[in-house]
């Protein structure tokens, strides 16, 4: 048939079913262009981290950004509201996004299939690192922080973070159990070894560590990678300046308030001696002395630098209550908790990265203080105002108000600041908060006055009832002794009961068998009785047929010399010899056997 006359060639079906799947593929094409503008953030995020972070494969990439995505969108990083906000967003069955989260965090093994691939948390260290200090603007100078935290009685968390404008975003960890038995040193030199060779050289990079973490092998291993150590010590630690003859506990070289000292020499801790440069500081205000050891010499380092330290802390917030949600985990398994730091890593550099470019921006563009005329003194140094808000805090509301406009994500770069230069004494606070801090204590005396009568109460009530206890706890060892003397007395009567029974039962046994064994002796008596009558009888009877047998011989021999005897004397003839046999008496049968 024509074409004209059919509108149209008729195609086979194998003809049909290419066509059938270029529809379906182009469907599903236009489908995604079409998606919303959260699902394309969604698709633009796990691109740039399968960018960044190379070592994963492309699912795992895109699984973690669903779940770096989900974490920051949410400020919570737990499986169950993560899941059931992108299954909104994605419009996709909530269970099926649950599982598959919940299986990118899975080992290998806990995965169905024969070439399944689990996340290696270790091979992505680097690449974090690398990350953080990609695209840097300002200083070349970075600040690392080693720390470990405790999650209740799960978790042990050994960390290692770069301080970053009042947050702390962790480029290495590895989760423990809590309370596990073992040395940290293998994992702090395995950390430390995955981000060695990350930073470029010309980079100062300090490592910063509390007095709680010193070891020398540590201050080694530091040193190894081409960083800088900066680890605060104990006062008790034993050193020697250069040119003294003997060695001295830290804590000595300062004895004031507002006072420092510096300079090189060596310290031992454990009989093992390293060299360095030994700060100690003590400002006012402060309970106890800050002393530090590093391989910069004095006039390179500063003390204030150590307060970069501390921002750690704030980390562990917003890993907590002020971010993540942290401490409502549910998950037991290290491994798979590793993993989901993962995730919260990539996330917290995210928001901190986004909101420190925030506030760098501002800071340039915030005019200038005016310069001091001639003539007037000089303002008092005072600590600096604290930000009014956390870069994390920043950086979760760009990201935010970026997704609900529609607009593209901003990523955010490093941007270094100066550092710290001065520990700053704690001044004299306010007047205002002096009265409230005056009448606080005095409504806190009197509350603990009335307390004290009422403890004093208390404490007597106690005491009585302690005493009426006591009393109680006598008079129930005294109940007690008197039924276990009783029940002593009903045992030994049971048993001296129980050894008459057994006496009575042994007696009885042996009567029974002394009568057994005297029927058994009868028996055997009579049985053999029986035998020698047997036997008497059986010779008596062998007797009998013997003479028995001697009678019939004797009698046949007879009665064949009497026939030979008449055949021979008188020969007669048939009727004769006929009469003669049939006349003959028959013998006589054989006596019966006795």
């Amino acid at each position: 048939m024509g074409e004209g006359e059919s509108g149209g060639i008729k195609l086979s079906r194998s003809e049909r079913q290419p066509k059938k799947e270029e529809e379906t593929i182009r469907i599903i094409l236009e489908k995604e262009n079409a998606m919303s503008s959260s699902v394309a953030s969604i698709a633009a995020w796990q691109g740039i981290i399968q960018e960044h972070l190379p070592k994963l494969s492309k699912a795992q990439a895109q699984v973690l950004g669903l779940w770096s995505y989900g974490v920051v969108l949410t400020r919570r990083c737990g499986l169950t509201q993560v899941s059931h906000w992108l299954a909104k967003v994605e419009q996709v069955p909530a269970n099926r996004l649950r599982q598959r989260l919940r299986e990118w965090y899975y080992e290998s093994t806990a995965k169905r299939g024969e070439k399944r691939r689990e996340v290696k948390v270790e091979e992505c260290f680097a690449d974090l690192l690398r990350w953080v200090i990609t695209n840097w603007r300002g200083a070349h100078q970075l600040a690392l922080a080693l720390d470990a935290s405790t999650l209740g009685t799960r978790f042990t968390v050994l960390s290692i973070s770069v301080v970053y404008r009042g947050c702390a975003i962790p480029v290495a960890w590895k989760l423990l159990k809590a309370g596990e038995a073992g040395e940290w040193k293998v994992h702090w030199e395995e950390m430390l070894k995955r981000l060695e060779g990350v930073v470029p050289s010309d980079w100062l990079v300090v490592v910063m560590a509390d007095r709680g973490l010193y070891a020398a092998w540590l201050y080694r291993a530091i040193q190894q990678r081409g960083w800088h150590p900066l680890l605060r010590v104990k006062a008790g630690l034993s050193f020697r300046g250069q040119g003294e003859a003997e060695f001295r506990p830290i804590g000595e070289r300062v004895s004031r308030h507002g006072r420092r000292w510096e300079g090189e020499g060596v310290w031992s801790e454990t009989g093992e001696q390293m060299e360095g440069t030994l700060v100690v500081c003590w400002e006012k205000g402060y309970e106890e002395k800050l002393a530090m050891v590093t391989d910069l010499s004095a006039e390179q380092v500063q003390v204030a630098w150590y307060q970069m330290r501390f921002w750690i802390e704030d980390e562990y917030k917003d890993h907590k209550s002020g971010g993540w949600g942290w401490e409502q985990t549910k998950m037991s398994d290290p491994e798979r908790a590793s993993r989901v730091w993962l995730a919260m890593a990539v996330a917290m550099w995210w928001v901190v990265v986004v909101g420190g470019e925030e506030e760098a921006n501002e800071q340039v563009a915030r005019p200038r203080a005016k310069r001091r005329k001639v003539g007037r003194p000089p303002k008092p140094l005072q600590r600096p105002r604290n930000r009014e808000q956390s870069c994390f805090v920043r950086g979760h509301q760009a990201i935010s108000a970026a997704a609900m406009r529609g607009e593209a994500l901003p990523l955010g770069r490093g941007v270094g600041e100066v550092w710290p230069s001065k520990v700053y004494a704690v001044g004299r606070p306010a007047s205002s908060w002096l009265k409230k801090r005056e009448h606080k204590a005095a409504r806190t005396r009197q509350r603990q006055q009335g307390r004290c009568a009422e403890e004093r109460a208390r404490r007597q009530r106690e005491k009585t009832a302690r005493e009426q206890e006591r009393v109680w706890r006598k008079a129930q060892r005294q109940q007690g002794r008197q039924e276990k003397a009783v029940r002593r007395e009903q045992s030994q009567r049971e048993r001296a009961e129980c050894q008459q029974e057994q006496e009575r039962k042994c007696s009885e046994r042996r009567k029974w068998h002394e009568e057994i064994a005297h029927d058994r002796e009868r028996r055997k008596q009579a049985r053999e009785v029986r035998c020698h009558d047997r036997e008497q009888q059986q010779a008596e009877r062998k007797r009998w047929h013997e003479e028995v047998a001697w009678e019939r011989g004797r009698r046949l021999a007879r009665k064949q010399e009497r026939a030979a005897h008449q055949a021979r004397v008188t020969p007669a003839s048939e009727r004769t010899a006929s009469q003669i046999v049939g006349n003959q008496r028959p013998l006589a049968p054989p006596a019966r056997p006795p």
